[in-house]
C-alpha cells in the first residue's frame, strides 16, 4: 500500500530513533474470566502492574455490560411479561429465562434492553499478584453485583495501589408523600446509590482504604486517588466545599418528599453541586490516611485569587492533582482567568463575550500554584475547557504534559516537558507537527511514554501508537517499530515506564470472538470467528536487542492487524474520558 507524504517524511525519523532504543519483547499480562478487554494502567519497579476491564462499551448514560462475560443480571427483578422483554425474546427464551436459564443471545439482549433498569458499570480494577497473573481486585464491589465502576490508576514501588470506585446501587422500596397532584402515590422500587458518589481508593497489604474528602456534607462528598508516590503521597482531587446557595437549595430539594434522600444528593453530587480542589494525601506508617491538604488554584491572571464576576463573568474555579513525586512537588491542572481578556464563546443560542476561562497545566508546591504554558498561545475557546494539563513528574523534577491549540484546523493536543529547577519548557512535535501527542508517564531516567497520532499509509485516517521519547537523546520512538516485524500487536497506547525500562501498554490482537457466556462463537462450518480486541501488554527489554528493518513490508502503519476494526478504540478512549472528566 502506497504511504501518505506525512508518512514518507517521518520514515526516517523513525528509523533514526529506533536504532537508539532497545527491542522489546511482548508479555501478554493474560486474559481476564470477567472482561473481553482489559487496559492497562500502571506497573513499579517490581512489576506488578494495576489494570482495568471494560464491563460497558459506550460512554454516556448507564453502562450496558456488552463487554463483559456472565455479566450478573438480576433475573429475580425482570417482569418478563412486559412488552420491552416479549417484544425482543421468544417465548421459549422467556420461559428459559424464568427457570434460570440463560442462554447468551438472550443475555445480550436484556443487558441492551435493560427492562429492570439495573444499574451497569463501566469497569472492573485489576492487579497482578506475586504469581503475576492478572486478577480482579474489587474495590467496593465485593459482593459482585458490576453496578458501580472501579479504577486503579496507579501503584508505587511499595505494591500500594490508588484509584477510585463510584457508588454500588441496591434496589429498595419507596413511597412518595401525597402531593394535591397524586393523592395516593404508589409504591415504586427505585434503585437507591450507597453514598459517596464517588470514593478514592488505596489497597495496601489487601486492606482497602477511602481517602477522605475536605467536605463530606449532604452526601459524603467525594474524592478520586490519581496516583502514589514511593513515598505515600497521594495526588488526586475532591470536593472541598459548597456555596451557600447551592446548599440551601439542596436542603430545601432534598428531603425525601418525592426521592429517597440518598438518591437526591447522588443527582446533586453527580451536577456538580460541591467545590473541587486538588488534594494531596499522606499514607502513614499505621495505613492510615491523614487530612489532605487542599491545593489552590491558578486564578485570575496567575494571582492565585478568583475573579469575582456577574452575569457570564461568573467563573468555576477547579483544580486537579495528576501526579506528585517524592520530593512533594504535586502537578495537574487548575482553572486560569484574565479578567482583561475578552473572548466570544459559542453556545446553544449563538454567542456572548465574557473573560477568558481555562484550566491549565500547574504545578502545585509550597502552598504556590505555578503555570507551565502561556495562555495567550495555548488556547482554543470553549466554556470552561482544558488548554493544558501536566500528568506526571519524576523524582528529578522533570514534567510532562499536553498544550492544546489549532493547528491545522482542528484542536490538537501537544506534548511539553517541564524542567522544574530550571523552569524551561519544551514542546515536542512527535510523529508529525500536527500530531496529538500525549504523554502518560515519565521514569527517573527521563524517558517518556504516552500516545500519539499516526496516518495509516495511503490514507488520511489518523491512528493511535504508543511511543517512546527519551528526554536525554531527544529520539521520539514509535514502540510498533521494536517489537518485531511479524508481532500479532498493535501497540495503540503506552500508559507507564518502570526504572528498569519495562513499559505497560495497551495493545490490540485477534483473538477468538467469544459470546455473552464467554463461549467461543463459530461460523457454519465451526470454524472460530476471530474479532480484535485489546489487552494489556509489558514490554521488555530484550538484552543487546536490535531492531527489525521492516521498511520493506511498510509496517510502520500497516502492522499486522493494526487496519482492522478499531470499534475497541472506542471503548479505550472511554476510559480515558472517565478518568480524566471533570467531576
Amino acid at each position: 500500500m502506497k504511504l501518505s507524504r506525512i508518512s514518507l517524511a517521518i520514515l526516517p525519523l523513525l528509523s533514526l530513533c529506533s536504532v537508539q532504543a532497545a527491542v522489546y519483547n511482548v508479555v501478554e499480562i493474560g486474559e481476564v474470566s470477567e472482561v473481553k478487554s482489559t487496559y492497562a494502567s500502571a506497573l513499579n519497579d517490581a512489576g506488578n502492574i494495576v489494570a482495568n476491564g471494560a464491563l460497558s462499551t459506550n460512554t454516556s448514560g448507564n453502562g450496558n455490560g456488552a463487554g463483559a462475560f456472565n455479566f450478573p443480571l438480576d433475573l429475580d427483578i425482570i417482569d418478563f411479561e412486559s412488552t420491552a422483554v416479549t417484544a425482543v425474546l421468544t417465548e421459549q427464551q422467556i420461559a428459559d429465562a424464568i427457570n434460570g436459564n440463560i442462554g447468551a443471545n438472550a443475555l445480550s439482549i436484556l443487558l441492551s434492553v435493560n427492562p429492570a433498569n439495573q444499574p451497569i458499570g463501566y469497569s472492573l480494577a485489576y492487579s497482578t499478584g506475586t504469581d503475576g497473573i492478572l486478577a480482579n481486585l474489587p474495590l467496593r464491589d465485593v459482593t459482585q453485583k458490576r453496578s458501580n465502576s472501579e479504577y486503579l490508576y496507579d501503584i508505587n514501588n511499595s505494591g500500594v495501589a490508588v484509584g477510585t470506585a463510584s457508588a454500588l446501587f441496591t434496589l429498595e422500596s419507596f413511597t412518595a408523600e401525597p402531593t394535591d397532584t397524586t393523592p395516593d402515590p404508589e409504591e415504586q422500587d427505585i434503585w437507591v446509590p450507597e453514598l459517596p458518589y464517588r470514593a478514592g481508593m488505596v489497597v495496601r497489604d489487601g486492606e482497602i482504604i477511602t481517602t477522605p474528602p475536605a467536605y463530606d456534607e449532604l452526601g459524603g462528598g467525594y474524592t478520586v486517588a490519581r496516583s502514589i508516590s514511593n513515598n505515600g503521597l497521594i495526588a488526586g482531587f475532591g470536593s472541598s466545599g459548597m456555596t451557600d446557595a447551592t446548599k440551601e437549595a439542596i436542603e430545601e430539594a432534598c428531603t425525601g418528599a418525592s426521592a429517597p434522600v440518598d438518591l437526591c444528593l447522588y443527582n446533586r453530587a453527580v451536577a456538580g453541586s460541591y467545590q473541587e480542589r486538588g488534594m494531596v494525601w499522606q499514607l502513614q506508617a499505621d495505613g492510615s490516611i491523614a487530612e489532605p491538604e487542599v491545593l489552590g488554584f491558578l486564578g485570575d491572571k496567575n494571582t492565585g485569587v478568583a475573579y469575582d464576576g456577574e452575569g457570564n463573568n461568573v467563573v468555576t474555579y477547579y483544580s486537579q492533582a495528576n501526579a506528585v513525586n517524592d520530593n512533594g512537588i504535586a502537578v495537574g491542572l487548575s482553572m486560569y482567568t484574565d479578567s482583561d481578556r475578552i473572548e466570544r464563546y459559542p453556545s446553544g443560542f449563538g454567542s456572548f463575550d465574557a473573560i477568558y476561562r481555562q484550566a491549565h497545566a500547574s504545578i502545585f508546591v509550597d502552598g504556590q500554584v505555578l503555570p507551565i504554558v502561556d495562555p495567550k498561545e495555548w488556547y482554543f475557546i470553549s466554556v470552561q475547557s482544558i488548554g493544558s494539563n501536566a500528568i506526571a513528574i519524576n523524582n528529578n523534577d522533570i514534567i510532562v504534559g499536553y498544550a492544546r491549540k489549532f493547528i491545522n484546523s482542528a484542536v490538537r493536543s501537544k506534548m511539553f516537558y517541564h524542567d522544574y529547577s530550571s523552569g524551561q519548557t519544551r514542546f515536542v512535535d512527535g510523529f508529525f507537527s500536527s500530531s496529538t501527542t500525549l504523554p502518560k508517564a515519565i521514569n527517573d531516567s527521563n524517558q517518556v511514554v504516552g500516545q500519539a497520532e499516526v496516518i495509516l499509509g495511503g490514507t488520511t485516517t489518523r491512528r493511535g501508537h504508543g511511543f517512546m521519547y527519551d528526554i536525554t537523546a531527544d529520539s521520539f520512538t514509535d514502540l510498533n517499530a521494536l517489537i518485531g516485524c511479524n508481532s500479532p500487536y498493535t501497540v495503540v497506547d503506552a500508559t507507564d515506564i518502570n526504572n528498569n525500562g519495562d513499559i505497560l501498554a495497551t495493545a490490540l490482537i485477534m483473538k477468538e470472538r467469544k459470546d455473552s457466556l464467554g463461549e467461543v462463537v463459530v461460523d457454519a462450518q465451526g470454524n472460530p470467528l476471530r474479532e480484535e480486541l485489546a489487552v494489556t501488554v509489558k514490554l521488555q527489554p530484550v538484552a543487546n536487542g536490535e531492531p527489525e528493518d521492516c521498511s520493506s513490508e511498510q509496517t510502520e502503519y500497516e502492522r499486522k492487524g493494526g487496519t482492522a476494526g478499531f470499534g475497541w478504540l472506542t471503548l479505550s478512549a472511554m476510559l480515558v474520558w472517565w478518568r480524566r472528566r471533570k467531576v
